[in-house]
């Protein structure tokens, strides 16, 4: 009994570690400083009047300083992008300190709104030129009694309906703001979307020989409580095992022989790809398309402080979009990770840590797995 108690209290110190560790992550502080000497000339004319430009230019630096930590030699690529007014949405809070025999530097210090701006970056990345890293297919279902669809020729979309020419028009429009391009699916032979694991694995098989990472699935179905027909729309990731990344659900405010106009099937459907595309975005800001898992496996640990303070170390570091530990066995922890870097990098940067009694040795890394040495 005495064990367990000790083995409870363990864990709920850990669990509470984690929390913290997990808040942490949210924001980030920093601090920067610049002689007012340095503030841009062409804002202001003297010392007094170069404070505010100079803020803003101290805020653009702790900006700039958190990507090149997170993102490495990439960060230079988003330094125009940095700009006064892009900063500024991005601090949380921060204070003002002039240090100096004549106080001639100022000092600004407070924390950074940092899964805000990994979600940016997630989405700059799609939007710029690694956007190829998202190749979503379009499959197209109904299940309506008395009706059915041509199937389309998403090319020419010659002998397609109304439905299906005005669908494929609104959503290209919708995922060109995203710089995305859909790919075609072959013709499928069960009708609805899967949501289960099983499902959406056969999913991820079939669309396999086409290139693509995600799929969209648009299934016309007749509504349950009403006449009208009701269109489902589904997002999924086919990263990994797949998943279903969300579900919109609408009655469509026409009868079937209306989806024939083409102005009031666009009237109703425009609205639906909206919210999807908002959906879409979200999902890319988020890291659920990009993000990669990894295994990290610390060896040598010989007591349990000393994982402790592994795990809290690891899991402060802002290229860690998710960190969950797993196991601690025989002097040895494995922790699950996710990450938009590649497992090469990552696995620099954990050597490279800079943490008081926490040495870390890189024994090997692959694509998925990264294992180093603890010593202190």
């Amino acid at each position: 009994m005495k064990g367990f108690e000790l083995s409870f209290v363990r864990f709920s110190i850990l669990v509470l570690l984690t929390l913290v560790c997990f808040n942490a992550q949210a924001e980030a502080p920093f601090t920067v400083s610049a002689p007012l000497t340095s503030a841009p000339q062409a804002e202001a004319e003297s010392s007094e009047d170069a404070t505010p430009a100079l803020l803003s230019k101290l805020k653009q630096d702790a900006i700039m300083q958190w990507l090149k930590d997170y993102m490495g030699n990439k960060a230079s690529r988003y330094e125009k992008l940095v700009t006064a007014k892009f900063a500024e949405s991005y601090i949380l809070d921060y204070k003002v300190t002039q240090k100096g025999p004549n106080k001639e530097i100022v000092e600004l210090s407070g924390h950074l709104d940092t899964e805000a701006l990994k979600g940016w970056l997630r989405l700059a990345d799609t939007k710029g030129q690694e956007g190829g890293q998202i190749r979503p297919s379009l499959i197209m279902t109904e299940s309506i009694p008395d009706f059915s669809l041509p199937t389309p020729d998403y090319f020419t979309q010659k002998g397609s309906s109304v439905y299906t020419q005005t669908s494929i028009q609104l959503l290209n429009q919708e995922l060109k703001r995203l710089n995305l391009k859909l790919i075609p699916a072959n013709e499928l032979v069960t009708t609805a979307p899967p949501k289960d694991e099983r499902g959406i694995s056969r999913l991820k098989d079939f669309l396999a020989t086409e290139g693509t990472n995600a799929a969209i699935w648009l299934y016309l179905n007749k509504c349950k409580s009403c006449d009208s027909p009701r269109l489902d729309v589904y997002l999924y990731s086919l990263e990994r095992g797949g998943s279903l990344l969300s579900i919109i659900s609408e009655e469509l405010s026409l009868t079937l022989k209306q989806l024939d106009s083409p102005d009031k099937t666009k009237t109703v459907l425009n609205p639906i790809f909206n919210q999807f595309q908002q959906d879409f975005e979200r999902a890319i800001a988020e890291g659920r398309f990009t993000a990669l898992p990894l295994t990290i496996t610390v060896e040598g640990i010989e007591t349990y402080l000393g994982y402790r303070k592994i795990d809290y170390a690891l899991s402060k570091q802002s290229y860690f979009s998710e960190w969950l530990p797993k196991t601690f066995v025989q002097n040895t922890a494995q922790f699950e990770a996710m990450s938009n870097l590649a497992s090469e990098e990552v696995a620099q940067r954990i050597e490279n840590l800079g943490v008081a009694d926490v040495k870390l040795t890189l024994v090997r890394v692959d694509s998925r797995n990264i294992v180093v040495r603890y010593s202190r």
